[in-house]
C-alpha cells in the first residue's frame, strides 16, 4: 500500500508544505505549496492567532490538493535544545537512565518542563573510542503543546515532530551523497540561521543563532533610511551582490553577514579540531534567505569552501507541474525532510 506523509514547516514568514508518497525506495511528490504566515501570529500566545495559522494551513492544503491528514511538523531550532554529546559506551537500558543525568548538564530548563528524546548517532565501534555520540533533543512542553494545538485546529493527525535542522538534513542527504567528506548545512531563515555538520550523512554538530533575513532587512532600514517594504524589496533584488548600488547594500548588511559567517567558521574549526583535521568539503545553503542574489558567491569567498544551494527534491519522482519548485527548492528543505520520514 502506498502511504503518503505531509511535511509541514510553519515559519515566522511563511508556511510551507510538501506531501510525499513512499513505496519502498520510490518517493513521489504529490503536493507542495506555501502561503504567508499571518503576521506575528506564530509568536503570539493567543488562541485566536493560533486559529488563524490553522485556517491558513487548511487553505494551503486545499490549494495544493493535499490527500493525507497525517503530518510531521517542524519545531523551531532556536526554541529547542539540540546537542550532540559524548557518553561512555552503555547498553540501551543503561543509556536511558544515564541520559537524564547527562541532560541536566546541558538543558537550561527543569527536566519536568521538557519532552526529552535522544538517538545514538555512532556507537563505540564507529567512533573508535570507548564513547558513543548521542543526539540529545529537549523540547519545552509548552512549545510542543502550542504546535500540537495548531495541528489539532487544522484537523490534522500529528505523527512526528522534530527540529528544522534535523528535517532539512534528511532532505539533503541524497543531494550530497557523492561527497566523501563532511558537509556543513546552513539553513538561513527569517529570524534564525541554523547549522548542522553532517559526517557520512549523520549529524555531528548543531547550532542556532538569532540572525536571519529579518535582521538583514532591519540593517537596511537603519543604515539607508528605508522603510520596511523598501528594505525587503532592495534585499530581494540586490541581495549581497558586491557590484550593485556601489556596494551600499552589502556594506549595510555586512555586520549581520559577519555574524553568520563567523559562526560558520567557528563550527568548521570545532569540527576539524574534533575529527583530526577532517575537512568540510562543501557548504549547502537552505532556507528562504539562501536565495538572495549573490549569497552563494559571498559565502564561498568568505569561507574559502565550495558553496551550493540545497536541492531537497533530488531522487523524488514528480510531475512536470512541480518544475516551478526548482527555483524555490531551498525554501522547502525542511518540509521535504519531514515528508521523507519513514516511521
Amino acid at each position: 500500500m502506498v502511504k503518503s506523509l505531509l511535511g509541514l514547516d510553519i515559519g515566522s514568514h511563511s508556511i510551507k508544505l510538501i506531501e510525499i508518497a513512499s513505496q519502498g525506495t520510490l518517493k513521489t511528490l504529490l503536493s507542495a505549496g506555501s502561503i504567508p504566515t499571518p503576521p506575528k501570529a506564530l509568536s503570539s500566545p493567543i488562541a485566536a492567532d493560533q486559529q488563524s495559522i490553522a485556517v491558513a494551513i487548511r487553505q494551503l492544503m486545499k490549494e495544493a490538493g493535499v490527500k493525507t491528514s497525517s503530518v510531521a511538523l517542524a519545531l523551531p531550532e532556536s526554541q529547542v535544545f539540540t546537542r550532540v554529546i559524548e557518553v561512555p559506551a552503555l547498553s540501551t537500558r543503561e543509556l536511558s537512565s544515564a541520559i537524564n543525568w547527562e541532560a541536566e548538564q546541558y538543558i537550561p530548563l527543569p527536566l519536568d518542563q521538557v519532552n526529552l528524546d535522544y538517538s545514538i548517532l555512532r556507537d563505540a565501534k564507529e567512533t573508535g573510542t570507548d564513547k558513543m555520540d548521542v543526539l540529545l533533543v529537549a523540547c519545552p512542553k509548552i512549545l510542543l503543546e502550542k504546535y500540537l494545538s495548531i495541528i489539532e485546529m487544522a484537523e490534522l493527525i500529528p505523527v512526528a515532530a522534530e527540529t528544522e535542522i534535523i528535517a532539512a538534513s534528511r532532505s539533503l542527504v541524497s543531494s550530497v551523497a557523492n561527497i566523501k567528506g563532511a558537509v556543513l548545512l546552513a539553513s538561513l531563515g527569517a529570524q534564525t540561521t541554523d547549522f548542522a555538520i553532517l559526517r557520512g550523512g549523520v549529524i555531528a554538530f548543531t547550532r542556532s543563532i538569532a540572525a536571519g533575513g529579518e535582521a538583514l532587512s532591519r540593517a537596511l532600514v537603519s543604515s539607508l533610511d528605508f522603510n520596511t517594504a523598501q528594505a525587503e524589496e532592495f534585499k530581494r533584488t540586490y541581495g549581497v551582490e558586491q557590484n550593485k548600488l556601489q556596494g551600499k547594500i552589502v556594506m549595510a548588511v555586512k555586520p549581520i553577514m559577519d555574524t553568520i559567517v563567523g559562526e560558520m567558521k567557528r563550527a568548521i574549526a570545532f569540527y576539524t579540531q574534533k575529527y583530526n583535521n577532517e575537512k568540510i568539503e562543501v557548504v549547502v545553503l537552505s532556507g528562504g534567505t539562501a536565495k538572495l542574489p549573490g549569497m552563494v558567491v559571498y559565502m564561498a569567498e568568505n569561507l574559502g569552501v565550495e558553496v551550493q544551494l540545497a536541492n531537497p527534491l533530488v531522487g523524488i519522482t514528480r510531475d512536470q507541474r512541480f518544475r516551478v519548485l526548482d527555483a524555490e527548492g531551498t525554501t522547502f528543505a525542511v518540509a521535504a525532510g519531514l515528508a521523507l520520514r519513514q516511521d
